[in-house]
């Protein structure tokens, strides 16, 4: 379809300007004056406006200047265009001024922040500033676009080091928790081992997904000589919970995602050497470079609120330590 706004013989935003000034005036010398500019380019200006539109739009003689009939239709419109115009830059300027003082943070979809101890009433009960976008994605899609400039800070899993044009802070520890059968004889212990879990086949998720937390926990298997069987983890949570529950494996959680509860299925803390080595670490990123006051005020607000958690209440556990 062609679009006519393309046509090569539109009139130019200037000559339109000249238009009406002349047209407001019916002076020449005046219209001139008005436009800051002398009084042959402003006949030019009219001229090639004549001559694009092929329409006369003043006539002018010894009494004066006056508009043709088809000059005072063309006026209405030409001050219609220029106001849209005028407009349409006044609502851009507004939007890139909210934008400017737009802060986008984005958090892992992995986690639960409303069960993450301190930063839960943060994040869920409007404790963040004005103006501040929150996002959801896979803590490797939030630092590319956080290293693109898509967000200006992001809450994260664990993930490999992104570098010193971002700055990190380890803001709490999420330990993992053992989704069991519920017949499995590991549910009767409170805390479980790997013994307790002997041979049952485990739902593990693929090493591209979160290439660091994955070595690591390879890594505190191999330690405990832990291999099962695995099978394949489902990208639905509730579709992996369904086969945990149909007695299909187990499966190891982040600690918050118990709030999905599921019939069939029980969660155990690991014992303490374990659960302290299976921790997913919750780190805030933002740019090194940052100097807009709203991003370090969110990032002040989501550090302070971090100290503030309670440690021990079977949630996530808060850390000072960068």
């Amino acid at each position: 379809m062609t679009m006519r706004y393309l046509s090569r013989r539109l009139p130019s935003t200037r000559q339109l300007q000249c238009f009406l000034a002349v047209a407001e005036e019916l002076n020449f010398r005046r219209a001139a004056e008005r436009l800051h500019m002398s009084q042959p380019p402003l006949s030019r200006q009219i001229s090639g406006l004549e001559a694009l539109l092929r329409v006369k739009l003043f006539e002018r003689d010894t009494h004066g200047v006056r508009l043709t009939s088809a000059g005072e239709g063309f006026e209405h419109d030409a001050r219609r265009v220029l106001e849209s115009l005028d407009a349409a830059l006044v609502n851009l300027r507004g939007a890139v001024a909210a934008e400017a003082t737009d802060v986008r943070l984005g958090l892992t979809s992995v986690i639960d922040f409303s069960l993450v101890a301190g930063l839960r009433d943060v994040l869920t009960d409007s404790g963040l500033p004005a103006g501040t976008r929150i996002e959801e994605a896979y803590s490797k899609h939030l630092v590319e676009r956080l290293l693109s400039g898509g967000l200006d800070l992001a809450l994260v899993g664990e993930i490999a080091d992104p570098g010193e044009s971002v700055q990190a802070r380890r803001i709490a520890l999420d330990p993992l928790m053992v989704a069991l059968h519920a017949d499995h004889p590991a549910t009767e212990r409170e805390r479980v081992s790997f013994d307790d879990l002997g041979d049952t086949r485990l739902f593990w998720f693929p090493r591209h997904d979160n290439p660091v937390f994955h070595d690591r926990c390879e890594r505190v298997f191999a330690d405990h000589g832990y291999a099962p069987p695995r099978r394949p983890e489902p990208s639905e949570h509730m579709t992996l919970l369904a086969r945990v529950a149909a007695g299909e494996g187990v499966a190891f959680l982040p600690t918050p995602l118990r709030a999905a509860s599921r019939l069939g299925v029980v969660y155990r803390p690991f014992v303490a050497g374990l659960e302290e080595r299976l921790s997913i670490e919750l780190k805030l990123l933002w740019r090194t470079e940052e100097t807009r006051m709203e991003v370090r005020n969110v990032v002040d607000v989501l550090l302070e609120a971090a100290e503030a958690g309670i440690p021990g209440d079977g949630h996530s556990r808060p850390v000072s330590t960068p």
